[in-house]
């Protein structure tokens, strides 16, 4: 506490200059009070001078630039029109005593400006004695930190907020599942947790571009939000993925309510810039302490039990069960071996033939990549197709076998001389980059093959599935020339007007109605229906799957157009298939010799 006020002087020495000194009082000039009076009106801080019984006798511009209170207004007030309510009666006590036992006091206070609006300020008070030492006022000296906090705001959100949803990223959301558990075990009670995964998102991203899709995931966090208690955590977990912190849960039902909801909130379209987009969500759920004892456990079976959700054929939930560990450290472990293959070239082709049922003659070679693992022998597409395209994997391995297909095919046509065409199954994934239409013109033009040389298999539901990109990339292929086939025909629904827009050349029978073709009769009508549509719309029909001497007949009867299958010939490695090549003159494709007694009416390498 300052017991007298002390002002700078100049002492003369010799030369009539000096040093400047501290001297007591001297009487205040005129031109001293005018001096004081300018420092106090430019002063940025805020100044407020009360008496002892805190009525305000002084304020500068600053004050009524921060608090809103003109000199009129504040003038004869208490520093209680400042009062924000945020601070307590053991707050003024702690300041008080201070004041009184320093004569000085300094920290941070809420208080509120003339239009209500609350902020945060730096506050110093000092007591101003006169020359006795007793006091006779205070001194307030005060600055706005508003933007400080706000700075300190901004960078707490960023830290632990996501940027685009607004919602906890996944540091904070680590720190409320600890919290959650360690509430659970005090009250024994039960946590769960949701890793939801939206489906099929990139292929929205890819078909609609990346600023939909932001606009997307926002669009799914406020509906959530919107689901939810107040008092549960949803998070971003990152790029689709979002988490929910189910805490206190007493029964395992609440659980299984609340997933429904999830589920069922997302039957609505989300409407995104003119956009009616449908999207699903796979989650799979792990409770606590049933599933896992600390946050780590739980969100690796939360994710293990979201992948079960999704094989067994999304938009659906699955709790976690202790083998779908093992299945999920099984999928980690071939994602990771196929993408060693694939780096490795491990990965091979084989070559199942196509025979034209008029003359038994091969017209197309299906092309198919094949996996000979070290350990686990061979591991069929079917398996590993889908880790592909979850990994992302599927665009290499997609362009690795066109490009090694298109490179294999133009040495055989060379060799023998041979109108000899491929067909290759595409993963609606592959059309929905936008890009797979470029590799193809790439492929073809480096291996210097005619575009009638590649038939490409595709879904229905790849059709009739909201991806325009992909919808795009089929025109183009189209307009390519390059031969379309929609594969699995008469399984699910395929759009008959897909077969105009893209000028499809063939279809290829589902293997399911063909396995019981001669004892369902339901069967042989479906294959005849199908075969009779293909050729009134002027397409060429395939058959696959075909295992015995009985199928082949009765599709020939039907008169069906084309034949694949284990009866006709099993997929062939490089090698065998040239060897299958060269027995036939020059200049035509191979003939597949029906009715031998020896090979039981099949040729076979």
């Amino acid at each position: 506490m300052r017991k007298r006020t002390q002002v700078l002087s100049r002492s003369k020495g010799r030369s009539g200059k000096g040093r400047p000194q501290i001297r007591g009082k001297p009487k205040a000039t005129q031109s001293d009070t005018g001096l004081a009076e300018r420092i106090v009106t430019l002063f940025k801080d805020g100044i407020l001078v009360t008496d002892l019984e805190l009525n305000i006798v002084e304020i500068n511009q600053a004050f009524t630039r921060v608090t809103g209170y003109t000199r009129d207004e504040a003038l004869g007030k208490t520093p209680r029109i400042l009062s924000s309510g945020r601070h307590g009666r053991d707050f003024y006590c702690q300041m008080w005593d201070d004041l009184n036992e320093k004569g000085h006091w300094q920290g941070i206070i809420w208080n509120r400006r003339k239009n209500g609006e609350i902020y945060p300020e730096c506050l110093s008070i000092e007591t101003i004695a006169d020359t006795r030492g007793e006091p006779t006022h205070y001194l307030g000296i005060f600055s706005d930190i508003s933007h400080q906090e706000a700075i300190k705001n901004q960078v707490h959100h960023m830290a632990y907020y996501d940027n685009l949803t607004g919602l906890p990223n996944r540091e904070l959301f680590s720190d409320r599942l600890e919290l959650s558990i360690s509430q659970a075990i005090r009250e024994r009670l039960m946590v769960a947790l949701f890793f939801l995964d939206l489906d099929h998102f990139k292929d929205i991203n890819d078909s609609l571009g990346h600023t939909i899709g932001d606009q997307l995931l926002s669009a799914v966090a406020r509906r959530l939000t919107d689901t939810l208690r107040e008092s549960d955590t949803i998070a971003r977990f990152g790029g689709d993925e979002f988490t929910v912190i189910l805490s206190r849960i007493s029964d395992k039902r609440q659980v299984e309510n609340v997933a429904k909801k999830v589920i069922a909130t997302f039957k609505k379209p989300f409407r995104i810039d003119n956009h009616d987009i449908y999207i699903s969500t796979s989650t799979g759920i792990c409770l606590f302490p049933e599933h896992g004892d600390n946050c780590e456990n739980m969100i690796r079976h939360a994710d293990t039990a979201m992948y079960q959700a999704k094989d067994k054929g999304k938009n659906c939930y699955a709790f976690y069960t202790s083998e779908m560990g093992e299945l999920h450290n099984n999928r980690v472990y071939l994602r990771d071996e196929l993408r060693r293959a694939l780096s490795e070239q491990a990965v091979s082709l084989l070559f199942q033939p196509q025979i034209d049922l008029l003359d038994n003659h091969i017209n197309v070679i299906e092309v198919m990549p094949h996996w000979q693992h070290h350990d686990m022998g061979v591991i069929p597409p079917i398996k590993f197709i889908p880790i592909a395209e979850e990994s992302g994997l599927i665009h290499e391995l997609g362009s690795w076998t066109l490009d090694t297909a298109c490179n294999q095919l133009a040495a055989w046509r060379h060799k023998f001389d041979i109108d000899l065409r491929i067909a290759l199954k595409i993963p609606g994934i592959l059309l929905s980059t936008g890009k797979f239409d470029t590799q193809i013109q790439r492929a073809l033009s480096l291996y210097n093959l005619p575009k009638s040389s590649l038939e490409l298999e595709i879904t229905g539901s790849v059709l009739i599935e909201k991806m325009q990109e992909a919808h795009k990339s089929l025109s183009r292929i189209s307009q390519l020339g390059v031969r379309l086939t929609i594969d699995d025909f008469g399984a699910g629904f395929t759009s008959l007007n897909y077969i105009k827009r893209y000028s499809i050349d063939k279809i290829k029978i589902n293997r399911s109605y063909i396995c019981d073709i001669k004892s369902s009769e339901c069967d042989r009508l479906l294959v005849r229906t199908i075969i009779n549509m293909g050729h009134n719309l002027s397409l060429r029909v395939i058959a696959e799957g075909i295992e015995s001497a009985e199928q082949l007949e009765c599709l020939e009867e039907f008169g069906c157009d084309l034949a694949q299958g284990s009866y006709i010939s099993n997929p062939l490695n490089g090698l065998e298939l040239e060897k299958l090549l060269a027995r036939q003159p020059p200049g035509q494709t191979p003939l597949i010799r029906m009715g031998s007694k020896e090979t039981d009416s099949i040729y076979k390498i």
